[in-house]
């Protein structure tokens, strides 16, 4: 089982070497080749095609090394290692977003650039601001590091989606959300700024091993709008469907769920008096009521998973709009396939193998009070 290094030193991003973090220049880590054919099986293209490309890439990394490998690799290389639960090393990592062709890549490009303020290595800051990334779901797992920023400066600022920052900031009394802006200058707005960091980049800084990741809940829902679903308190929730793919929420046998599905309905299935889309609020106090949520990987299980309630998460079995190499976020292949950034999340590679764990382990536990 793959867990990365014991190594607790942060890394101090004014000091590193860009070139390195970058991986524009020599890299001499140990490979992790487990992460580079996860990389390779999970590309698209036919079994042949694959085959073909498994022989010519992994020839050209032994000859090469990694320093060979375009960013588009070097990314779902990071990725990889982190399904792996292998923490130790983010090489890859600044890829992130970056298009097709490989020029435009904002995460690098922001962080490295010489812009209007200083970029944050660790140090203790008076006022710090955090640049979001992705979308909500990718906001709510970031703030399980919103805490090391706290501890490190007066005020932070998290610039992350509106639909948030009512329910962050109760859940971080000192912490300010801001929208999400393109980066440029906003110290007019939002007064003096010590320095900023993009929230990606914190795993980089404060998760460098499975034992980083304390996985306590965090998100606070508002009591007056828990109180609205009292009604539906120890049942369960279900939502089938997300960008990567959907299954049948049917074939999970499931008794009177209730549904979390956004932007969908199921005549079968109990929806809410809530817009599961707009009203991330009511979605949270909902999933706060239920005794346990099954969904597709999308955002409910962090909804539910940044509260401590239980959350199983099944990968789809039929293919939806996004597709890619790896996806960071999922937990399959290490620690019994628990998510370390949540107290009670799991994944599941199919329905079946759900079912059988269900059908081994009955029962779901009796709603929070």
């Amino acid at each position: 089982m793959l867990q990365g290094s014991a190594n607790n030193a942060l890394i101090d991003f004014s000091r590193e070497k860009p070139e390195l973090v970058r991986g524009l220049g020599p890299y001499r880590g140990k490979v992790n080749w487990d992460a580079l054919e996860l990389v390779v099986r999970t590309t698209e293209g036919s079994e042949f095609q694959k085959q073909y490309f498994r022989k010519g890439f992994l020839k050209a990394i032994r000859k090469h090394g990694l320093s060979a490998m375009t960013p588009w690799f070097r990314y779902h290389y990071a990725c990889a290692r982190l399904a792996l639960g292998d923490f130790s090393d983010y090489w890859g990592w600044e890829f992130r977003g970056l298009s097709e062709k490989e020029k435009d890549n904002y995460a690098a490009d922001v962080f490295w650039s010489n812009t209007w303020l200083d970029k944050w290595g660790g140090a203790p800051v008076d006022r710090l601001l955090v640049i979001g990334e992705g979308g909500v779901g990718d906001s709510v797992l970031l703030g399980t590091i919103l805490p090391e920023c706290l501890a490190r400066a007066k005020e932070v600022i998290f610039e992350c989606d509106e639909r948030l920052h009512g329910l962050f900031e109760r859940s971080f009394p000192r912490l300010k959300c801001k929208p999400d802006t393109t980066f440029d200058d906003p110290r007019e707005s939002y007064g003096k700024i010590d320095a900023f960091i993009l929230a990606m980049d914190l795993m980089r800084m404060f998760r460098r091993d499975i034992r980083h990741f304390p996985g306590k809940p965090y998100l606070k829902p508002d009591p007056t709008r828990v109180a609205e679903f009292e009604k539906f308190r120890g049942r369960e929730g279900v939502a089938w469907k997300g960008r990567q793919g959907s299954f049948d929420p049917l074939a999970l046998g499931l008794q009177h769920p209730i549904s979390l599905q956004y932007k969908e309905f199921h005549r079968d299935i109990e929806q809410a008096p809530l817009d599961l889309w707009a009203d991330i609020e009511g979605v949270v106090a909902l999933c706060s009521v239920l005794s346990r949520v099954v969904t597709a990987p999308q955002s409910v299980y962090h909804f539910a998973g940044a509260q401590g309630v239980r959350v199983e998460v099944i990968e789809p079995e039929v293919r939806g709009e996004e597709t890619g190499a790896v996806i960071w976020d999922r937990v399959l292949h290490y620690n019994d396939a628990k998510a370390p950034w949540y107290k009670d999340t799991r994944f599941f590679q199919s329905v079946a193998e759900w079912k059988k764990s269900s059908a081994t382990h009955p029962g779901a536990p009796e709603g929070r009070p």
